[in-house]
């Protein structure tokens, strides 16, 4: 599982669901949880959360251009990989944090990833969690 440290900078709530808005480090992420702030204490602007996704849930892209409804966009830089027959095992750098990302093989060889090459990071705003202590 990956996991980000932010602060909650933006909640918007409709009935029972809240999209938050998260700073982390650089970047804005934002997610879709099934909480508001009347619910649960720990959504509060300021509040700092960890912010959890599957390393099957990151989607890798190299040199991305146009638009796209994916919300939640980071820009890494490959530190290392495993390359096996069926899946890939690709760890990335964001600032001072790792993230690691699981695709496929055939994925993989499209994206001709080398070491060091810069990598966008796309995550599904419905595949982040929030975690707080």
């Amino acid at each position: 599982m990956n996991s980000l440290l932010g602060n909650i900078i933006n909640i918007t709530t409709d009935s029972s669901l809240s999209l938050v808005q998260l700073k982390v480090q650089n970047i804005v992420l934002t997610t879709i949880v099934i909480d508001t702030p009347e619910t649960s204490n720990y959504l509060k602007v300021g509040n700092c959360v960890k912010v959890l996704f599957k390393e099957t849930e990151v989607i890798l892209a190299k040199n991305i251009s146009g638009i796209i409804s994916l919300q939640n966009k980071i820009d890494c830089v490959v530190r290392s990989f495993e390359k096996g027959k069926l899946l890939c095992k690709i760890v990335l750098h964001f600032g001072d944090s790792k993230i690691t990302s699981v695709i496929t093989r055939n994925a993989f060889d499209q994206l001709e990833i080398q070491e060091n090459d810069i990598i966008t990071v796309l995550i599904k705003t419905n595949e982040i969690s929030l975690a707080h202590d």
